[in-house]
């Protein structure tokens, strides 16, 4: 598949945030429907729901706005912003009416129960026709958890890879070598710790501390066991799943995983970073912006450790998140004029808006040549090696609960309060809770 799908949805995400005679949408606001038409009376208005508030997609509103000005352009794209709350409950009364909105921005745990329960349109086709080529792992990532056929469902938007970030001058400093597997990373943290510096640290009060799971997990036991326990075809608890677990549990008790990391929110772990009292942080990709926001005005200098081997023989380099899904209702009224708007939104031209005006990552790896942070340019590096469904992110492909409590878990885990078994029984009990209120 060639790159022309991809950039076409992009484009068509930054139209998003224009109304229908040009100007930009207020949050929640309600569009017209797909069936009526600009005040000319010929080009259809295309309704998007976005999750995200405007400000996470800064560039849209002028490029959607451009795009609507452009007669020769088939439909007018109306982008409505409305943050988190309470945007799931609108997008569940919708698509069960008979006018659903004709674009859905979707998570992907949300994602994959839509998909499954036919309620989303297979995409695959207006993909080739678009000539987007795609990493495999992002498209295998757009299909439901149960997919035979490999469906696609949805665009895949951004990509984040789960990494540690590491302070150049440190590692200068004391001319270490970057770790690049777990012998190597405790030899390091031995230096670092004698030399009065934490090793890593990670916002644990969050969801960063299943990302730190996620990077030995998706090595050690790939995306086959956390499908079929989505499925309740196996538990969460899974001897595999305990011996990933176990991993990080090594590492939090020889301080590579500096013990402090179980108190911190994101803020207070970027800003241990930053400070430089700690040689390394633990997240993914996405932070780099909180990062640079932190370090703004000073002459810290980071970038990421592009391959770190947590096990032999991993199944792949490392986690991704290969973002939200944007998708098209299956009962759509116009499913041309969706097409349409879902074309440009994700075309090569807004695509590379993003990744130069925003220094996003992409999922076709072509149009990432337009980036220049030195982060954003080794999470490309690494994709490339994580092509595939074992590289799914578990973070996104749990349950709210779960994650809450999985949070909690490896955070208590941490503590030294309870150790892997523990943790991943009580997740796979949430689980079931869950499974039995279906």
């Amino acid at each position: 598949m060639k790159k022309k799908v991809f950039a076409l949805l992009l484009a068509a995400v930054m139209a998003l945030g224009v109304t229908a005679c040009g100007g930009t949408t207020t949050s929640g606001s309600t569009g017209t429907s797909a069936s009526q038409t600009d005040t000319q009376g010929e080009r259809p208005v295309v309704r998007v729901y976005i999750k995200w508030a405007e400000s996470q997609l800064p560039n849209w509103p002028a490029l959607i706005e451009e795009y609507n000005a452009d007669e020769s352009n088939p439909v007018i794209i109306e982008a409505q912003y409305f943050g988190s709350e309470g945007y799931d409950d609108k997008v569940k009364a919708e698509l069960s009416g008979d006018n659903p909105p004709e674009i859905v921005q979707l998570m992907k745990t949300t994602f994959n129960d839509y998909a499954a329960n036919g309620d989303l349109m297979e995409l695959s086709g207006l993909i080739e026709e678009n000539g987007w080529d795609y990493n495999p792992g992002a498209l295998a990532w757009a299909g439901p958890l149960n997919n035979p056929d490999g469906g696609v469902y949805g665009i895949p938007d951004f990509a984040n890879t789960s990494c540690i970030f590491y302070n150049e001058k440190i590692f200068e400093e004391l001319n270490l070598e970057l770790p690049h597997d777990i012998e190597s990373l405790k030899e390091v943290t031995k230096i670092l710790n004698d030399n009065g510096y934490k090793a890593i640290v990670t916002g644990a009060t969050n969801w960063c501390a299943t990302d730190l799971f996620s990077k030995v997990q998706s090595q050690m036991v790939g995306s086959d066991l956390l499908i079929k326990a989505y499925n309740g075809e196996a538990q969460y608890n899974d001897p595999s799943m305990v011996e990933a677990l176990t991993v990080l549990q090594d590492l939090v008790e020889c301080n590579a995983i500096d013990p402090s990391s179980a108190d911190y929110t994101d803020d207070d772990a970027v800003a241990e970073f930053v400070s430089g009292n700690a040689a390394m942080y633990s997240a993914h990709t996405g932070m780099a912006t909180s990062i640079d926001s932190m370090a703004e005005g000073t002459d810290f200098s980071y970038n990421i450790i592009e391959e770190f081997n947590f096990v032999d023989d991993p199944l792949t380099a490392t986690a991704v998140t290969w973002g939200s899904m944007w998708c098209i209702p299956s009962n759509v009224q116009n499913k041309e004029a969706a097409e349409a708007a879902l074309s440009f939104l994700w075309s090569e031209e807004v695509a590379r808006n993003d990744v130069e005006e925003l220094g996003k990552v992409v999922n076709v790896e072509e149009w990432n040549s337009g980036l220049t942070h030195p982060a954003a340019m080794t999470s490309v590096k690494q994709l490339a090696k994580s092509g595939t469904a074992d590289s799914f992110y578990l973070v996104d492909m749990i349950s709210a609960k779960v994650l809450d409590n999985m949070n909690k878990g490896i955070q208590e885990m941490i503590q030294g309060k309870i150790g892997p078994q523990e943790v991943l029984d009580n997740v796979q009990a949430i689980w079931e809770e869950e499974l039995e209120q279906r």
